[in-house]
């Protein structure tokens, strides 16, 4: 899940992308309209005309999907931590967090220092036992000696 600057920053992007496809439909596929009364209609026979009653609905249904992503916009502009808060009282937050953070910090220094006393005392209990074998083994196998039968 992303933070919500990042989703307010793709929505953002998406409305843009929304207002650009927007405006080439338009472009595209509207009809020639005189500007002012008594001029000639104009008429180009490369242009793909929609029919009013397509073109009005399309348009309806694009104008719907942007105001739909400008009130995600809204809301996620509304869910911003800081909204309705002073700056003092934003100050006084990171502050607190700041000492937090300090604080954690240190206990993470303390259980990594606690981590690596345990690892070498096991460490040290491994050695003892290697070698408590070890030396048993070479006491049995020195009595189990023809040499040490003659002593």
């Amino acid at each position: 899940m992303t933070d919500r600057l990042t989703q307010l920053q793709i929505c953002l992007d998406q409305m843009v992308e929304q207002f650009c496809a927007t405006l080439n439909y338009i472009d595209k596929n509207h009809d020639f309209e005189p500007f002012q009364e008594g001029e000639p209609k104009m008429s180009d026979k490369h242009a793909t005309i929609a029919a009013p009653e397509e073109f009005s609905n399309t348009i309806d249904e694009l104008a719907t999907d942007i105001i739909l992503k400008t009130r995600q916009i809204n809301k996620l502009i509304d869910s911003l931590p800081g909204v309705d808060v002073s700056a003092e009282e934003q100050l006084h937050k990171i502050d607190s967090l700041q000492r937090s953070l300090v604080e954690v910090e240190k206990q993470k220094i303390e259980a990594i220092k606690k981590k690596e006393k345990l690892l070498d005392d096991v460490d040290d209990l491994i050695t003892m036992f290697v070698t408590g074998i070890a030396e048993s083994r070479q006491a049995l196998t020195t009595s189990s000696s023809p040499l040490s039968k003659e002593k």
